[in-house]
């Protein structure tokens, strides 16, 4: 009985061993069901409101330059301002509402590792962590907060997960060392171009109706002025021809309509590739003026450095000037000076420009990338350009009294002529003030915008733009002949029409006469 009991409890201390060991291989199964649980749940489940984020930034990694890319736009002082870009305004609130709802519905769609291991391998390395000690794998990390600094979403975003779940990037949070793979529709763009309103000048090519040409440019290396032609030409409306105004298109040659209306429409559409902010006291100046005649010392270095030449008589450059006047009353004037060669944020920023230089390496050192070119811009009003409103009683008959002769001083009738009369003039001149300063706010908000920025626009843009008497002028195009059969089914019929109806031989069947500047 002894013996028997002795090996009992043999067998119970083995069976306990055992299934102590047992249960320390077991997995935690609380902890596996709450991962599980995880699945397809949202990332940020505070953050539900997209228009309560005031700042998006994007940290990206440049692994050919070892270098951190930041890009950010913000809400400072109730305007959109990219401060990577020295706080130019940023023209991105829809974007960032959209990409903040692209955040909002971000959600665990499938665990791919717990294993910090394969953060390089996924991408989706911490290019903000400094303890990393690899320069692999950094993926790009996203940070969206609100108007109080709080975080609404913090993501590291990786590369694509691939063939076997298409659309699918591996993503993880910067707190969380398990990396997922999530389905991402959200545009995370960091092109300054992308977050900017490129249209410039805003110009609507309809209401376009002087361009002047002026040639002159300065010559740096003799510090002269040098003379240049002035072109001029201009329109009565949109669908009026152009026409030169200070010279005689020669004999058999004509405007070059399809280069006028390639002119036009560049002028509506000039691109800005990259941005310089102006001193202070400088910019303040164009705010005030509009123009500037006298420059302190940092303004002229400054103007200078990007190809424009401060004079007694104004500031020129040395590539000439473009004046654009339109019927809203805004005459702009764009002077292109140095090419600028670089790509990425040392074209958009120039933040490559600030640094030191070492003269002896500097004419070894050649920039990459396309070629720019330096723009200023400044805009002034002239009430003259603003078109006539229109009179709603100019077709209406006049309303005379029987006796259009007799006017009896303070009649009632008289009286009542004379409200009517003083009503509508009231009217017209509210009509009138009214157009005035509304042009005059509009010019005053583009001259404020214009007066801080130096910017950088396309070679393409500038030589679209920079056109002469040489370039605006074509040969004639060629009359088609007269039919000496007349209209089809009429054979023999005279070319100026049917008989009896002014025709003569060599007139147009019309009958108007020939355009002499040939088709517009």
């Amino acid at each position: 009985m002894t013996r028997d009991f002795t090996k009992t409890l043999a067998f119970v201390a083995v069976a306990v061993i055992m299934t102590g060991a047992a249960f320390l291989n077991i997995p935690d199964r609380s902890r596996r069901d709450a991962e599980f649980l995880e699945l397809g749940t949202k990332f940020f489940p505070d953050f539900v409101d997209p228009a309560s984020c005031a700042s998006l930034e994007v940290v990206d990694y440049d692994t050919d330059t070892a270098m951190i890319l930041p890009f950010k736009v913000q809400l400072k002082d109730g305007k959109w301002t990219i401060p990577s870009h020295s706080n130019y305004p940023a023209d991105g609130k829809d974007r960032l509402v959209k990409t903040s709802t692209g955040f909002i519905d971000l959600t665990r769609d499938t665990l791919r590792s717990e294993s910090v291991d394969d953060h390089e391998k996924f991408g989706v390395v911490d290019p903000l962590d400094k303890k990393s000690a690899t320069l692999k794998g950094k993926g790009k990390r996203v940070t969206l907060k609100d108007a109080s600094d709080k975080i609404l979403a913090d993501l590291i975003i990786g590369k694509e997960v691939g063939k076997e779940r298409p659309g699918q990037r591996f993503v993880r949070r910067p707190d969380d060392k398990r990396t997922y793979g999530v389905n991402m529709n959200v545009d995370l763009s960091t092109r300054f171009a992308d977050w900017i309103e490129t249209n410039l000048l805003k110009v609507e090519v309809a209401k376009v109706q002087k361009v002047d040409f002026d040639g002159h440019k300065v010559d740096p290396d003799r510090r002269v002025l040098v003379p240049g032609e002035i072109l001029k030409i201009e329109r009565k409306d949109a669908s009026s021809p152009w026409n030169l105004v200070n010279a005689t298109v020669p004999t058999g040659k004509e405007l070059d309509t399809e280069k006028l209306l390639a002119l036009v429409t560049a002028l509506g559409d000039v691109k800005i590739v990259g941005v310089r902010p102006k001193p202070n006291g400088l910019s303040r100046d164009l705010k005030a003026a509009g123009d500037v005649k006298r420059f302190d010392p940092i303004a002229a270095r400054s103007l200078v450095a990007k190809g424009f030449y401060p004079t007694p008589d104004g500031f020129y450059s040395n590539e000439g000037d473009i004046i654009v006047s339109t019927e809203d009353g805004a005459v702009y004037t764009l002077r292109f000076g140095e090419v600028f060669v670089g790509s990425g944020e040392a074209l958009s920023a120039g933040v490559e420009e600030d640094k030191a230089v070492d003269p002896s390496k500097k004419a070894e050192k050649k920039p990459e990338g396309a070629e720019s070119r330096y723009l200023l811009v400044t805009v002034a009003f002239d009430p003259k350009l603003l078109p006539a409103l229109p009179d709603p009683d100019a077709d209406k008959p006049l309303d005379l009294p029987a006796d259009v002769f007799h006017r009896e001083p303070g009649s009632p009738e008289k009286l009542a002529q004379e409200k009517v009369v003083n009503e509508k003039a009231e009217k017209r001149k509210a009509e009138v003030d009214k157009q005035r300063t509304t042009a005059e706010k509009k010019v005053k908000d583009l001259s404020d915008r214009f007066a801080a920025w130096y910017y950088l626009t396309p070679n393409d843009s500038f030589r679209s733009l920079a056109l002469n008497r040489t370039t605006l002028i074509r040969e004639k195009s060629a009359q088609p002949a007269p039919s000496p059969e007349g209209p089809a089914g009429f054979p023999g019929l005279p070319p100026g029409g049917f008989p009896g109806m002014g025709g003569r031989p060599g007139a147009p069947r019309s009958g108007r006469p020939a355009n002499p500047h040939g088709p517009n």
